[in-house]
């Protein structure tokens, strides 16, 4: 019988309450490990093999130490069993930040950019999506990371300044989506009644994102979206325009695009 303030561990401990007791069961070598607090190291060096999700309905944490602004790649394949893998990203308090499951193979990527210089934690389940009671091993690999070339909101964005429509020599900028989920955010000032061209340029195998237009006043609701070579309109007041660029495929690309006025 373990004194207040203990738990009985399986193997007839009496460990400590906190925010360390994870859910202990049978599994792989690396359990308990259902829990933020034991979560294992993860790093680009080499592929987490041996791990396994099993009994039904458990999970396996890792963590990685961010850096801010930085991209991470993760990629969950299933070798063997009835699983198919989800991946959930959680900041550095616990909160979770995204999640992404495999369909319609054993294998799940997911892209997420810290925002902090601080641990972030990833965690492997069996997606919800798949009704059966999915078990089995797999391997768990981080790409190198990539710093973000441009920011994903508003108050992140990369500023630029339109030229003048019919230049020989307008000014150009380009990007990478450097994961599947990537947004980059641009601004730029309009005047009222003045008229605007936002032209992707497709060579080189440059993609056309997806589009979505904003003004200072509303961040919230897009008064233009599109994914096309081109797009206009006119201002209807002097403020900025925010646009919000996204991969039209959901993965890895890069885009090249400028921005004329007319008066």
């Amino acid at each position: 019988m373990c004194k207040a303030g203990t738990i009985l561990r399986p193997n007839g401990a009496c460990e400590p309450l906190s925010a360390a007791n994870c859910p202990e069961h049978a599994g792989d070598a690396a359990e308990p490990d259902d829990c933020l607090a034991r979560a294992a190291p993860l790093a680009t060096a080499s592929a987490i093999t041996g791990r396994t999700i099993e009994p039904v309905g458990d999970y396996d944490f890792f963590q990685i130490d961010g850096t801010a602004r930085t991209i991470y790649t993760l990629t969950a394949e299933a070798s063997a069993g009835s699983l198919l893998p989800r991946l959930d990203v959680f900041d550095p308090q616990g909160v979770w930040l995204t999640a992404l499951d495999a369909t319609t193979s054993p294998r799940v990527s997911l892209g997420f950019k810290a925002r902090l210089g601080a641990p972030h934690y990833v965690r492997v389940s069996h997606s919800p999506r798949d009704p059966s009671p999915g078990t089995g091993a797999y391997t768990l690999t981080l790409a190198p990371s990539v710093v973000d070339d441009h920011g994903d909101t508003v108050t992140e964005a990369t500023g630029l300044t339109p030229s003048a429509g019919g230049s020989t020599s307008p000014s150009t900028l380009s990007g990478t989506f450097e994961y599947g989920q990537d947004k980059d955010v641009f601004s730029f000032p309009v005047t009222l009644n003045a008229g605007y061209r936002v032209e992707f340029d497709t060579a080189g195998g440059r993609v056309i994102p997806a589009l979505a237009a904003y003004i200072r006043e509303d961040v919230r609701t897009p008064f233009r979206t599109a994914q096309n070579a081109f797009i206009e309109f006119r201002a209807d007041s002097t403020t900025t325009v925010y646009l919000e660029l996204s991969p039209p495929t959901g993965a890895t690309a890069s885009y090249s695009f400028r921005v004329l006025e007319f008066r």
